[in-house]
């Protein structure tokens, strides 16, 4: 049996710390008697002869088989010589529960942390450690080691998380008060043997399973990732993920501009969506996105805008707020279907979107039906957003409700789903629940989450679009040896790239910069270089609009003196003829250690420094790419010419953005990070130019004075 398999679906498990009292090993046996485990299991302690009715022996050598899997719920200091045991006795999995396994970044466990990793490197599939364990309802296995939902629900989901606590703070619920199904939980901890990326490889391609979530602090394998969640998504299955672990807190600041804004969650999330991954950005929208793509397949005929159904005039105000939040527009109601509507409200009800159908909606069985019908003939076909109470439970008026918008959705194709006004209260009605899931209508607790995770249908669909573009997207042919990264080095490779640069000369003496100029023949800029010079104009080491010899001379001077005097030695200068144009934009690579290179957009100047308006792609870019990356700033109107501006050449911009991102996976790793800081943007079919370039090493390749080089 392959190591996987064997961790996931094993025929045979021993615990190795099992005990008649309770604890880890006792729950772990109690678990798996629970689920009904229909494979050989014993217990392995020489305290005792049995745990639980299962033959207890008192070590791994006396198993009268080498069993599948073991489950580790010994301490720490003893767990590696257990794994050790195991293998010596052809065991190729394990659930290693105990932690002490170099979390801390120090101590004994640093040691125990690398056997472990030696021994998966030798074929061993670990789950752990610092794990809960694995519940796997398809086979009926659970090696795990914390309570479990009652009644256990096995249905489309599987669910892998790094944090156990986390994972089963999205099981438990959706289980047990939305009785929502699932084939997997796995808590994989420390991940120092499977990983998250391991699970989900298996998870694509198992067809019990149509929806896979993903609890993260990080990434072992992204490339792993990217290539299972394709397959994953050509099997018709939906992805959705949480990272915990986002905030700046966590973040190490580099000095570029491109390291400090395409931070690591930044890049995780464009690498994400290259995947077809949904991200979710809190942890409540994840378990409601859980629901909704339980229930709602992908193949679901889903509008870009939403109708919202509200008993409550007050409820119908907050579920529009919370869809402007979210950036999902109401749909505007074609006049017939207001006709209709206003034909059947109370006087005092809402025909508009969202439809306040009042108190009536509640004493009146017939008019729910009747505005459903109404809406039947929306040609735009938008998703359906319809207000339903479960709690208390046993409220007659408002499972007629859920009975009405169920047969609502079996007589149309349209996309309806049902929510709470709260995510507070007491236990969910069932009677409610299993009406609309069997009508294949979610059920999501509280308006704002609602409302907010309605827009992860558009989102699922829109990825799974893009994944077709992945063609479109040029591969540089090979990679380009490393080269010269000061300024001139970085501003010759770009050209050769095809990247838009303004034309840039190394003067080394007076007569250099004025032998430029005079080539240049027009106003041009005189700025210092010198290795680790950063923050040129406020140590006055730029000066701008020279036009004259004199001028460049003297601008020379005054910014080569500036720099000695701010203690840079070897200085040089860079001359540049000035440009302009309608807008400045800023483009940047960071060659991120996890994901690989990306791409950083935004308004550029002291835009970039204040607003921190800017968006992150995974290069390479097709042209698609490159535009939905402008569009998705907030900045866009001043791109393209708001308030009587002169629109800038967006589409010249988008092929610059294409261009880096070939650059940047055709020198992928040779640098940190590198910035294009302005680019003019030039009015509409003239062009844009980069003036300015900012490259940093990686730090072991820094000397004490950071070698970043800007021009």
């Amino acid at each position: 049996m392959p190591a996987i398999a064997a961790l996931l679906a094993p025929k045979s498990i021993a615990v190795v710390g099992a005990s008649q009292r309770r604890g880890r090993g006792n729950g772990v046996i109690a678990n798996l008697k629970s689920t009904g485990f229909k494979g050989s299991l014993y217990g392995v302690n020489p305290r005792y002869e049995e745990v639980l009715g299962y033959k207890c022996v008192p070590s791994i050598a006396d198993l009268p088989e080498a069993v599948d899997c073991i489950v580790v719920a010994t301490a720490a200091d003893t767990a590696c010589d257990v794994l050790d045991q195991a293998y010596a006795h052809g065991i190729r999995a394990a659930v290693v529960l105990s932690a002490g396994f170099g979390e801390g970044g120090h101590g004994p466990g640093q040691e125990r942390a690398r056997r472990v990793r030696a021994l998966a490197e030798r074929g061993m599939s670990i789950c752990g450690p610092n794990c809960m364990g694995i519940i796997n309802l398809v086979a009926g296995a659970a090696p795990f080691s914390s309570g479990m939902p009652k009644p256990l629900r096995r249905g489309p989901v599987a669910l892998v998380s790094q944090s156990g606590g986390l994972g089963m703070t999205a099981l438990t619920p959706l289980m047990t008060d939305r009785e929502l199904g699932f084939a997997y939980f796995v808590s994989c901890g420390n991940q120092l043997g499977a990983t998250v990326e391991d699970f989900v490889e298996v998870f694509a391609r198992d067809p019990e399973v149509g929806v896979i979530a993903i609890v993260i602090e990080s990434l072992k394998n992204p490339q792993k990732l990217k290539a299972a969640s394709r397959v994953a998504l050509e099997n018709g299955k939906s992805l959705v993920l949480y990272q915990s672990g986002q905030s700046a807190a966590g973040q190490i600041m580099i000095q570029s501009h491109t390291g400090a804004l395409a931070s690591d969650a930044a890049v995780l999330a464009a690498f994400l969506r290259r995947c077809g991954i949904v991200q979710v950005d809190n942890f409540d929208h994840f378990v409601e996105t859980i629901e909704l793509f339980a229930q709602v397949p992908l193949s679901a005929d889903i509008g870009d805008e939403v109708v919202v159904i509200s008993g409550s005039g007050g409820g119908a105000a907050n579920a529009a707020d919370a869809l402007a939040r979210a950036g999902t527009p109401l749909a505007a109601l074609e006049p017939a279907t207001r006709e209709q509507l206003a034909s059947i409200m109370p006087e005092f009800g809402s025909v508009t979107n969202p439809i306040d159908g009042t108190g009536a909606i509640y004493d009146d069985p017939t008019l729910l039906p009747r505005i459903f019908e109404a809406l039947r003939h929306e040609t735009e076909r938008p998703a359906i957003a319809a207000s339903v109470s479960a709690r208390p439970v046993g409220r007659e008026n408002m499972q007629r409700l859920a009975r009405v918008i169920a047969d609502a959705a079996r007589k149309t194709e349209r996309t309806i789903v049902a929510y709470s006004y709260s995510p507070l209260g007491g236990p969910l009605d069932p009677e409610i629940v299993n009406a609309l899931h069997s009508a294949g209508i979610p059920y999501l607790l509280g308006i704002t989450n609602a409302m907010s995770v309605l827009k992860n249908l558009r989102i699922r669909r829109e990825l799974r679009r893009q994944l077709a573009q992945d063609d479109a997207r040029r591969m540089p042919a090979s990679r380009v040896p490393a080269g010269d990264w000061s300024a001139m080095g970085a501003y010759e490779a770009l050209v050769a790239h095809g990247v838009s640069m303004a034309k840039l000369r190394l003067a080394k003496s007076e007569a250099d910069a004025v032998a430029a100029y005079r080539e240049f023949g027009g106003a041009v800029a005189v700025k210092a270089e010198a290795p680790g010079l950063l923050h040129k104009s406020d140590l006055g080491c730029v000066r701008l609009n020279c036009d004259s010899e004199q001028a460049v001379v003297e601008a020379y001077r005054s910014v080569v003196g500036n720099a000695r005097k701010a203690g840079f030695a070897d200085v040089s200068v860079l001359v540049q003829p000035m440009e302009s144009g309608v807008a400045e934009a800023y483009a940047g690579i960071v060659n991120d250690p996890t994901c690989g290179p990306a791409i950083c957009f935004g308004l550029g100047g002291i835009f970039i420094e204040i607003f921190k308006d800017t968006t992150t792609e995974m290069a390479p870019l097709s042209y698609d790419d490159a535009l939905r990356a402008i569009r998705r700033i907030q900045g866009l109107p001043i791109l393209q010419g708001a308030r009587g501006r002169q629109p800038g050449d967006i589409d010249a911009l988008a092929k610059f953005l294409v261009r880096l991102g070939d650059f940047a996976v055709a020198h992928a790793g040779q640098f940190r990070a590198l910035d294009l800081n302005p680019i003019i943007v030039k009015p509409a079919g003239q062009g844009v130019v980069a003036v300015d370039i900012a490259v940093e090493d990686f730090p072991e390749a820094q000397p004490a004075n950071p070698a970043k080089r800007t021009a």
